[in-house]
């Protein structure tokens, strides 16, 4: 069904005494560095609207407030009113800032806008050419975990507000098309918030947002009376499934929408003769009997960067090729200049696109680079005040599904990689472990060959520079190194099941130390994952909880006399 984003979350206004530090010692074992020499060059207004953003997060983000006014931020910031300008649109277009005029007026924090969020993610999945398959395949990861939190956390309240819009639905005639999509809408927005995760619920809504608009069905489609009553009868198995708190059966329900969804994609790419595991927005975006071809809710602003971004890839063009001068390209592409300009805009965020100056300058190819969507989304889960334990639930599920992907298509130069990052752990001093920790859970995500679960490794980095943590001492660092050693040697064996396994395993031992668990726990975790790996080095000894149990008596030779053998028996008993 069309789709489009809901802002389900409710949010509200955090504590100046909750507020998350920018700080060097917010460091943790999940931290990835980002790469100065891959990056591109950030040009002076993106580097101060992102210092902007960092004070307005140290601030306790105060929707409202006034931070200056022009004159005062230029001298603030230390910029020249062009930059400034350049770094306030930026700051207005990410939903987190807007510049009041008049009297009194200045850079106004506002609430940053979830919407603004979503479409970035969705964006740069589109821009990138992500593959129907890889957001498939991550679909059904999240939508796993999805369930599983739902079946946890909803309360009589949330199931009686489910069972209603359920109702709704079923009971409202379904030759409206637009009512019906608003309806399946709504029930998705409200089945997507109960996991109560904001990290998982974001992330839902831009995959659905670029499937929707990769493989929406118009009202004159002739299959979409069928496609109506498919829609239906699953979201009735699935709520179904959900009242009755059967977490398997919904978990079958979700799985089963997911491959009928998969089909029908398939069946409509097959008409346009596009393999389903070639289909991306690029391919789908620019071909004109594309299913997608006459969706007017695509901004031509968005359609036009969709063509460039597919022309450089087919053109395999190497990053610092010139495509040509702004004037000549936009007159390519048959658009306005404004339109051209958002355009250009848009792929220079993602780095599809640079901007050479001066002589044999103009539009240059660039590289896709998620570090703009990486930092707007974790700059709104500081303001939502994501919580550790949900950080985690989702970073976990993430983890150990790349695991097993990367251990089944694992190839020499993955495996070098690897060994690399391993070498750099043995090796690295006090202030580098957090780093080169990362960096390995990182590169799996990479290897994993699903760049939308490689993106959300990145996003959740960023977020955990949120979390303050100390660093481990040398015993138990050295136990986290052996851990991430058998884990990689796994994978480049392609053991996929061990692979999952031992990432769990591992994981269990970061949670131990970084999540929520008492650090008292922190010795009996590392005990028990012992248990498993024989092989690990001795961990200090816990001093006992349990009693020992007894040895039943031994019984003497010769005649016994009955009370005795009464009270033999009674301890072995006890025993």
């Amino acid at each position: 069904m069309p789709s489009s984003p809901n802002d389900a979350a409710a949010r509200s206004k955090p504590s100046r005494s909750s507020r998350s530090k920018w700080t060097a010692a917010a460091a943790n074992l999940f931290q990835v560095p980002k790469d100065n020499e891959a990056a591109r060059t950030r040009k002076l207004g993106e580097v101060t609207a992102y210092a902007i953003k960092r004070d307005i997060a140290a601030r306790g983000w105060p929707v409202g407030e006034v931070l200056g006014n022009q004159v005062e931020l230029m001298r603030h910031y230390n910029v020249s009113r062009s930059t400034l300008r350049e770094a306030v649109r930026q700051i207005e277009r990410h939903g987190v800032a807007r510049m009041r005029r008049g009297v009194g007026g200045g850079l106004v924090v506002q609430q940053p806008a979830r919407d603004s969020v979503v479409l970035a993610i969705a964006s740069y999945l589109e821009l990138a050419a992500v593959s129907l398959s890889e957001l498939f395949e991550a679909r059904e990861v999240v939508e796993g975990l999805l369930v599983g939190l739902i079946c946890e956390r909803a309360t009589d309240a949330d199931l009686k507000r489910l069972g209603e819009l359920l109702q709704g639905l079923l009971a409202s005639a379904a030759d409206n098309m637009q009512l019906e999509a608003t309806r399946h809408l709504a029930l998705r927005g409200a089945i997507n918030s109960l996991s109560r995760n904001a990290a998982l619920s974001l992330l839902l809504e831009s995959l659905y947002y670029v499937t929707s608009d990769m493989l929406t069905v118009e009202a004159d489609h002739p299959d979409v009376k069928m496609l109506i009553r498919e829609s239906r009868r699953e979201k009735k198995e699935l709520v179904e499934a959900l009242l009755g708190g059967d977490e398997m059966q919904a978990r079958m329900a979700m799985r089963a929408s997911l491959d009928r969804s998969r089909k029908q994609a398939e069946q409509q790419l097959r008409r346009i003769r596009i393999k389903f595991e070639d289909a991306s927005a690029l391919t789908l975006g620019v071909t004109h009997d594309s299913p997608n071809a006459g969706n007017a809710a695509m901004k031509l602003g968005h359609r036009t960067s969709l063509r460039i971004a597919h022309d450089i890839a087919a053109a395999k063009s190497a990053p610092g090729t010139r495509i040509g001068a702004e004037p000549e390209v936009g007159a390519r592409y048959g658009v306005s200049r404004a339109v051209f300009r958002e355009a250009v805009r848009t792929l220079e965020l993602h780095s599809i696109v640079g901007v050479r100056r001066g002589l044999g300058g103009g539009l240059v190819v660039g590289k896709p680079d998620p570090a703009y969507t990486v930092e707007l989304t974790s700059i709104y889960f500081q303001y939502a005040r994501l919580k550790p334990r949900h950080f985690y639930e989702l970073w976990r599920t993430i983890q150990t599904t790349a695991a097993q992907l990367a251990a089944r298509s694992i190839d020499a130069t993955g495996r070098r990689q690897l060994e690399l990052l391993l070498e750099q752990q043995r090796q690295a001093g006090r202030e580098d472990m957090l780093e080169i920790h990362g960096r390995v859970h990182e590169a799996i995500s990479v290897l994993s060959g699903n760049r939308v679960l490689a993106l959300f490794t990145k996003v959740m980095a960023e977020i955990a520079a949120y979390y303050s943590t100390r660093v481990p001492l040398p015993d138990i660092w050295k136990v986290f190194t052996d851990s991430h050693t058998e884990l990689v040697g796994a994978i480049s064996r392609g053991e996929v099941a061990l692979a999952r396994r031992l990432m769990t395993r591992h994981l269990k031992l970061v949670d131990a130390w970084y999540g929520e668990a008492p650090r008292s726990e922190w010795l009996q975790s590392l005990r028990d994952t012992e248990e498993l790996s024989p092989e690990w080095p001795a961990a200090p000894k816990v001093a006992a909880t349990k009693k020992a149990a007894k040895k039943p008596p031994a019984v003497k030779k010769g005649p016994v006399r009955k009370p005795a053998v009464k009270k033999a028996a009674k301890k072995r008993s006890k025993s």
